[in-house]
């Protein structure tokens, strides 16, 4: 039964994202009223967290913000589902998402033997498996299906991992064959079996950490004393890979633009501590400039 529910919830999921982005976007607006004023999805963590993140803003703007962020949620349920039925081809020819500039993240994988990305839920961060076809500049960014590795939590839910670990890997020439999609607790002893390989590790760096996470650490972010994972900085620290921060934001609905900041050229001159606060100093910018743009019904503080 449970292959047969699966089955079929991939193929209506399919079928849906064969749709043009287009009709998703018009679906977006009922899924935006139906999560925000009908069943009220995660409205008081939103509340919460918009309040105690812009303490200077008046209840007007919150609202705003708050409206804003919950088609922005909408677009990423519409456009993740979108991406599952997409091939190479076809991101190119939508042109979803952009690289900014391709030559940063470039520059590092030469200069490094590794490179670590981190990333946080701005933008649409499921759309990051399409990333080797977002370069639209003649300079190359050296990402290549076997150098390119995703640290991910595993769902509780099997059927639901199942169909996000291939939604996420979709537009791969080979998904089924792909090693870089690497679930949290194995990414270390990965990162240790192939530290004779250049890589690009990208970690969503903006999670509360998990329950039996050791490498944490308390910074300030938004106002708020936040307690937050160091893994993919002490990786890094420890073998002396480049660190990169990585933003996404739509230009307009349907583009997003992804932009990399180098942080640092070899982490083993800074401390985990330095990179984590430069990491969550560009993080909080990047949030004041475009609000809604942040994942706001994440429970980020606890």
């Amino acid at each position: 039964m449970e292959n047969i529910g699966k089955f079929l919830l991939k193929t209506l999921l399919r079928i849906f994202g064969l749709l043009p982005l287009k009709v998703h976007y018009a679906i977006a607006h009922i899924i935006a009223w139906i999560a925000e004023s009908i069943i009220g999805y995660r409205r008081d963590d939103v509340a919460i967290n918009l309040g105690k993140s812009f303490p200077e803003k008046y209840y007007d703007d919150v609202t705003r913000i708050r409206k804003d962020f919950y088609l922005h949620f909408a677009d990423i349920v519409v456009e993740t589902i979108w991406f599952g039925a997409s091939n190479a081809n076809r991101l190119r020819k939508q042109r979803i998402v952009e690289i900014v500039n391709p030559e940063v993240i470039a520059h590092l994988y030469e200069v490094a033997p590794s490179v670590v990305v981190m990333y946080s839920h701005c933008g649409n961060w499921e759309l990051y498996g399409g990333i080797e076809n977002y370069n639209y500049k003649d300079t190359p960014t050296h990402i290549r299906e076997d150098n390119f590795c995703v640290v991910y939590k595993k769902m509780s839910s099997k059927l639901w991992d199942s169909i996000m670990a291939e939604n996420r890997c979709a537009p791969l020439r080979d998904p089924k064959g792909f090693q870089g999609y690497l679930e949290s607790n194995d990414v270390v002893r990965y990162i240790f079996n192939h530290r004779g390989e250049k890589k690009i590790y990208n970690f969503n760096t903006d999670q509360s950490p998990y329950q039996n996470s050791v490498a944490n650490m308390d910074i300030e972010f938004m106002h708020q004393l936040t307690q937050t994972m160091t893994a993919a900085a002490v990786l890094a620290s420890k073998f002396g890979m480049a660190v990169a921060y990585m933003n996404m934001r739509p230009e307009h609905r349907g583009h997003y633009l992804l932009e990399y900041t180098p942080i640092c050229e070899d982490a083993s001159r800074m401390s985990p501590e330095e990179i984590m606060g430069r990491y969550y100093e560009l993080l909080e910018k990047d949030i004041n400039a475009l609000p809604y743009n942040y994942l706001w019904t994440h429970r980020r503080w606890k």
